[in-house]
């Protein structure tokens, strides 16, 4: 007989990149993994991994499972997702997936009150910006920057996040960005690129590029100590005076509360959405920024 959990860690270590990664995706250990991969195939009869140097490979027997696995995550996926939404009790877990920037400029306040007012209620985040999967419980609320939430996804936007130029007081001190000879530099953003369209739409085109950051909280230490100039969402740069505002914000992505349609009516789900919400009129403001024309430098 087939045991669901043994199932499910197949399917961690048949789906990732490495025995490794599946162990911290499941948060055990990879002698477990191990352990348990090794009941499933005796309990099977059938060896559904090939061990090689460079590591685990599905056999014959392994990709004829995959489907067959697969189709029974979704069906047990889908039956705790319905039982959830029938929850009606106020207390239990909520896991909530953000960026770690959007959670410490503005969320962490709103959670801690919400968390004041329904002491019986946890809240779990995981701080990041990738695409977590609410039907597999992932998450139970996804709060994401994007203009095309997914549609099998139901909430509301937040509100629309803008963006700016900004500097170091003390960086401006040095140079003027303003000046076609100067020697200022741009904080890039990820992948480097030898002319990026942001910059040729920025007010500095002729300014070059200095580092890469794929990480907003990152990009605005950079630009605290004087690397050079960032174009960052307004809501992390705006209430620090260190910092100067250099051009008009201007909108950049949607901010958005998703859950799974299945969790809508979940009460301590739907709790924590409405509290978000009542802070919406003061989010939505601060995701703007400052509108009163670019201060010079």
């Amino acid at each position: 007989m087939m045991n669901w959990d043994d199932l499910k860690i197949f399917l961690a270590v048949a789906e990732a990149p490495s025995m490794r990664a599946a162990a911290k995706t499941l948060r055990i250990s990879h002698s477990t993994v191990s352990r348990r991969i090794d009941s499933l195939e005796s309990n099977l009869s059938a060896r559904l991994f090939d061990r090689l140097p460079e590591g685990y490979k599905l056999t014959t027997a392994g990709r004829d499972l995959v489907p067959v696995a697969q189709q029974l995550r979704q069906e047990v996926d889908a039956y705790h997702l319905k039982t959830l939404g029938r929850d009606k009790g106020m207390e239990g877990n909520i896991t909530l997936t953000m960026p770690d920037a959007i959670a410490i400029s503005c969320l962490m306040p709103i959670i801690a009150a919400f968390q004041q007012k329904h002491p019986a209620i946890t809240i779990k985040i995981d701080d990041s910006a990738s695409i977590y999967d609410l039907n597999r419980r992932e998450a139970d609320i996804a709060l994401r920057v994007t203009n095309a939430p997914s549609p099998h996804l139901v909430g509301r936007k937040l509100g629309t996040v803008y963006q700016a130029v900004y500097a170091s007081r003390t960086y401006l001190e040095k140079t003027n960005p303003n000046d076609p000879a100067s020697d200022a530099k741009w904080i890039g953003w990820g992948t480097p690129e030898d002319n990026p369209a942001w910059i040729a739409r920025s007010p500095y085109p002729h300014l070059a590029l200095s580092g890469h950051y794929d990480n907003a909280l990152i990009q605005r230490e950079a630009v605290r100590n004087d690397m050079g100039l960032g174009y960052l969402p307004c809501i992390l740069m705006d209430d620090d005076d260190s910092f100067v505002q250099l051009s008009e914000p201007v909108p950049s992505m949607e901010f958005w509360v998703l859950t799974h349609r299945d969790l809508k009516e979940t009460a301590r789900l739907k709790a924590f959405r409405d509290f978000i919400f009542e802070h919406a009129p003061t989010l939505s403001k601060r995701f703007r920024g400052k509108q009163k024309g670019a201060e010079a430098p």
